[in-house]
């Protein structure tokens, strides 16, 4: 797994109206620990990233600085904004290299490969089954999926691929943010992102805390124990 649940709680991005985070149970509390240090590990390996700043602040950072110095994925100084948006944010996704996800595919077929994935790292008591394990991930898939039913931008759809999703989620940033014509790509970027992060809703997300929080905050929202 590297760092697959990252995923899982970014399929996204944000909430600035959260919903309310339930108690972890001992052993979520576990499996969020675990997921917590994997988290503190990828942040180390991240340029200009602040482990202490919110996720906002962070995002605008990482992409301002690969902006400035060109280094930004697929980005075309002279192409249209949608079209550099979609493929930069598709070539971010593809250089994550999150094992079995396939941006062809839909978010459900992700899911459930992800699920299976991290689930394979997590160090379960002797006493539990195999049927156990399929029902932890059967239920976290189901809860993810409810989580995501929460995002409401035009386009959105489980059942579609993860491109025609990073497609629909371009467009309707780009439309919400009424970004000003003499605005620089900096600016207009930054405008898109805090526009993206404002437009999913999911338990326990807020783009004013940590990477670090929201992954554990999510977790314990997803996990059905």
């Amino acid at each position: 797994m590297k760092f697959s649940l990252a995923l899982i709680a970014l399929f996204c991005v944000s909430a600035i109206n959260a919903k309310a985070i339930k108690d972890p149970s001992p052993f979520a509390q576990i499996i969020i620990n675990l997921v917590e240090g994997l988290v503190q590990s990828l942040e180390t390996n991240i340029p200009d990233w602040d482990a202490s700043a919110s996720l906002e602040k962070n995002v605008i950072t990482v992409v301002d600085k690969k902006l400035e110095s060109g280094a930004l994925p697929d980005w075309k100084p002279d192409a249209p904004i949608e079209e550099n948006l979609v493929n930069a944010l598709e070539s971010y996704i593809r250089s994550l290299k999150i094992q079995d996800l396939d941006e062809t595919k839909t978010i459900t077929e992700n899911l459930d490969a992800i699920v299976t994935d991290f689930l394979k790292t997590v160090p379960f008591p002797s006493w539990f089954t195999k049927d156990d394990i399929q029902m932890l991930h059967d239920q976290m898939v189901q809860n993810a999926l409810e989580a995501l039913k929460n995002i409401h931008y035009p386009g959105f759809d489980v059942n579609k691929s993860i491109d025609d999703n990073v497609v629909a989620l371009a467009d309707a940033a780009i439309a919400e943010a009424k970004l000003d014509p003499k605005a620089s790509s900096e600016d207009a970027v930054n405008e898109i992102i805090k526009q993206a992060l404002s437009m999913v809703d999911l338990p326990g997300f807020n783009p004013s805390n940590t990477l670090e929080q929201n992954v554990a905050d999510i977790l314990a929202n997803l996990l059905p124990f």
